[in-house]
């Protein structure tokens, strides 16, 4: 039996393996049942504790293994392939008169809901104490259509996910914010305070009461389509792109024409996926024409020169400060780098950025510069080693934002600023360094450095056995764009003070 919860991402890119599992086994005289998580019999019975967790039970009805099915997929990664498959290892074991090779090992995935046995006193409701930190934190993913594997908009939603939410919030994986709350101050900071988590954490100790439904908060508006308004022009990827429901799926590099006529200075814009769950990030690059190649900012990934336009978990739309502005030249084309994920469901995505072009004068570029090392060398086995790169400004410049990027053995990331008058100061600090989340950290109020100011970023790495993201800990890893390797890159967005 293997069990799936309804909610779960982790289950759902099971499911087709336990489809395929289960007409294999069928031949063998092995029934393979998937339970959902919901069911009131199986699970009292069992007592799964995450949504992706097996058992398997021999011909007299003895549980012979319990845990997880295999370690393609986790929290926090995902493999190319498993390389222990304990499910079928089990059953093997099983039919060749075998004891399996290993008898309980941990699943991964959502925490299995069960009713407390006595719930903890509180007048803490959902309404009156929970639902306001649902609207101000979570629900711009956590709603239909968006990112978030459920919606909270609803009570009846956030309690069949109530001691999930509990976990996640905890142990602040969500709201996913990795940045040092004591260094800077930033527009889109989503991270609880610890008196939002422990209201949180009361409200699902006390059985997650509903109570009074006049309490609740007026209903947060969405705008619906594009959050930068109307755009003046969308550019849209020429065709839909077929994404399976498994494997490891390569960068797609599509190229769209803009067909414009003049040079255009455009303030807002934002990326829009077609299928918003299977696009993990977008960058959009722009491509002179020829006989204006020379004015071309080199196009080289992503690396020195930056990018036009970007999507990444958590959000997706850009908007400049009045008077700033990036450059669209005529007849330019865009390339879009998209990094699409499976999710267990085939999908097709037709992605499209929006642009909204600046009303004003635009007295400021923008300019998105990355701070890189292309050097990079991560020793075998290495559990924390930091490598480093840095970037001097040549002229006064206002700081906007901050978007720090390794692939999946980053484990922590910071930028530091070395001012002309000797002062040190951290203007970022990730101790807990997400590939899955790439979060742009985008100030308040813009960072003014002066003429000479150093900007240095460090990286550390995780290259060990312990790193359950990481594909290979026996051998070196050097920089590049595959997932597999490594990247060390402090983007900066920037204008000439």
């Amino acid at each position: 039996m293997a069990f799936s919860g309804p909610d779960c991402p982790l289950s759902k890119l099971y499911r087709p393996k336990l489809d395929r599992l289960s007409k294999e086994y069928s031949r063998k005289e092995v029934r393979l049942l998937v339970v959902s998580t919901d069911d009131d019999v199986f699970v009292p019975l069992l007592e799964p504790a995450r949504t992706t967790e097996a058992f398997v039970l021999d011909k007299d009805g003895v549980l012979r293994y319990r845990g997880a099915i295999d370690d393609q997929y986790g929290v926090g990664y995902h493999r190319d392939a498993a390389t222990r498959s304990y499910l079928t290892d089990a059953i093997d074991a099983l039919l060749a008169g075998k004891q399996p090779p290993v008898a309980a090992t941990e699943a991964p995935g959502c925490q299995v809901e069960r009713p407390h046995a006595s719930p903890a006193p509180t007048k803490v409701t959902f309404h009156k104490d929970v639902e306001p930190i649902f609207q101000k934190r979570c629900v711009d993913c956590h709603r239909p259509g968006e990112i978030g594997p459920f919606s909270l908009l609803t009570y009846a939603k956030a309690k069949a996910n109530s001691q999930q939410i509990k976990a996640v919030v905890s142990d602040r994986r969500m709201p996913p914010w990795h940045a040092d709350p004591k260094t800077g101050e930033w527009k889109n900071d989503r991270h609880l305070s610890d008196a939002e988590i422990a209201t949180i954490s009361s409200w699902v100790a006390a059985g997650a009461p509903e109570g009074d439904s006049r309490d609740a908060p007026p209903p947060r508006k969405f705008v619906e389509g594009w959050q930068i308004g109307t755009p003046d022009v969308v550019y849209k990827i020429p065709t839909p792109q077929e994404i399976p429901a498994e494997g490891t799926i390569p960068y797609a590099y599509i190229e769209v024409r803009t067909d414009l006529k003049e040079d255009k200075w455009v303030q807002a814009m934002e990326v829009r996926p077609g299928a918003r769950a299977v696009v993990h990030h977008v960058l959009v690059f722009v491509r002179y024409p020829a006989k204006r190649r020379g004015e071309e900012t080199p196009i080289d990934g992503g690396l020195l020169n930056g990018y036009f336009g970007i999507m990444v978990p958590g959000e997706s739309a850009m908007v400049f400060p009045e008077g700033m502005g990036k450059k669209l030249p005529a007849d330019a084309r865009l390339v879009f780098q998209i990094h699409y994920t499976a999710t267990g469901k085939a999908a097709e995505d037709q992605t499209s950025i929006g642009l909204v072009f600046a009303k004003k004068p635009v007295k400021h570029e923008v300019t998105t510069r990355g701070i890189v090392n292309l050097l990079i060398r991560i020793p075998p086995g290495a559990a924390d080693h930091e490598e480093t790169a840095s970037y001097t400004f040549d002229h006064d410049a206002k700081i906007l934002s901050l978007l720090p990027h390794t692939h999946v053995r980053g484990k922590a990331f910071k930028y530091v600023a070395f001012h002309p008058d000797g002062k040190e100061e951290v203007l970022l600090d990730v101790p807990e360094y997400d590939f899955n989340w790439q979060t742009c950290y985008r100030y308040k109020e813009p960072l003014s450095v002066k003429k000479g100011t150093r900007i240095k970023v460090f990286a550390r790495y995780d290259n060990s056995k312990n790193n359950p993201a990481n594909p290979d800990p026996t051998k070196e890893v050097r920089f590049g764009k595959q997932t597999w390797q490594e990247m060390l890159i402090g983007y900066v967005d920037f204008v000439r003070d």
